[in-house]
């Protein structure tokens, strides 16, 4: 069964595994991705690649900007050589006249399903259309794609957002990298008798410079998150400093672990679907990832199930 028809089954778990691409010119690098997702192909129902984008946030960069391989021919590579399924993410707002670069998307890398993502901040004029104008010129014009988005559960009025942009055509969701359970429950709460899959975002952590990269994408990660995870970190010598990434991945485990467990323990009564993506942020995690991938894999497969052996009773 294809993606798009797995997306509005209610009882169907479905599992992504969001790669960041390659840096371009190192050829070896792609490789390695593709090698990659042939190890996690079986755990995952596809792979979803995220768009980097040298944008200017008005403050200081904590990360150099690193240009990246084009998320769509990456994706017809995986599929080709890996015999995956792949969404990639797109920026809308950055170019006008995106139209043709929709209709290539689709017949000359034969991806299916893309991510439409707005700007970073409501500050900037950006020259390309919205992620509702995007939706909706994409089905007026015929294209067969199917559309997602994403969400950010801390935003204010962030359920009308995705009632408006599933009314445009948008049939799923990612959040951003979730590391509380209060916002998502709401959330999803407030979604009640919504058509379109909610895709829960989750990562593991090992290092410090892991939760920078991910407030540098523009995660909201709580400021007490770092104390947390990197419980005296600055310690030295090579085997505490492994100890203290196995405890750090150990800890975001937990969290994500305790976060759909909240989530389907807090469920209204006719719910979205709900999906799981798990991010594999750098080289150093893949590990980890997959992991993380297997663990939240299993809990949220369980839980799947047992709402709908519930529903049936």
């Amino acid at each position: 069964m294809k993606l798009k028809d797995k997306l509005l089954n209610v009882f169907a778990p479905v599992t992504l595994f969001e790669m960041v691409p390659p840096a371009e010119g190192r050829p070896e690098a792609i490789e390695r991705s593709i090698e990659e997702v042939k190890r996690i192909r079986a755990l995952a129902d596809a792979i979803n690649l995220p768009e980097i984008r040298d944008e200017n946030r008005g403050e200081a960069r904590a990360f150099e900007f690193i240009p990246r391989v084009e998320p769509r021919a990456l994706a017809e590579r995986i599929a080709r050589e890996a015999g995956a399924e792949v969404l990639i993410n797109r920026g809308v707002v950055y170019e006008a006249g995106q139209l043709g670069w929709f209709r290539e998307t689709r017949e000359r890398f034969g991806v299916e399903s893309v991510v439409l993502v707005g700007g970073e901040s409501s500050r900037f004029a950006y020259p390309g259309p919205t992620v509702l104008e995007a939706a909706e010129q994409i089905h007026a014009a015929g294209l067969p794609l199917t559309l997602g988005g994403i969400t950010i559960p801390s935003r204010l009025r962030e359920a009308e957002r995705i009632r408006r942009k599933n009314a445009a055509g948008l049939v799923f969701f990612t959040t951003q990298v979730l590391f509380d359970s209060n916002d998502i429950v709401g959330l999803v709460q407030s979604l009640n008798g919504l058509e379109a899959r909610i895709f829960l975002s989750f990562a593991p952590l090992s290092q410090p410079r892991d939760l920078e990269f991910l407030r540098w994408l523009g995660v909201d990660v709580p400021q007490n998150l770092d104390q947390f995870l990197f419980q005296n970190h600055a310690a030295e010598g090579a085997a505490v400093a492994r100890e203290q990434a196995e405890n750090a991945l150990a800890r975001s485990l937990d969290i994500a672990q305790r976060i759909l467990l909240d989530v389907f323990d807090n469920l209204p009564p006719d719910p979205p679907p709900l999906g799981l993506n798990v991010m594999h942020i750098n080289k150093r995690n893949f590990a980890p990832a997959v992991r993380m991938l297997e663990k939240l894999g299993h809990l949220y497969g369980n839980l799947v199930a047992a709402r709908q052996r519930a529903s049936l009773a």
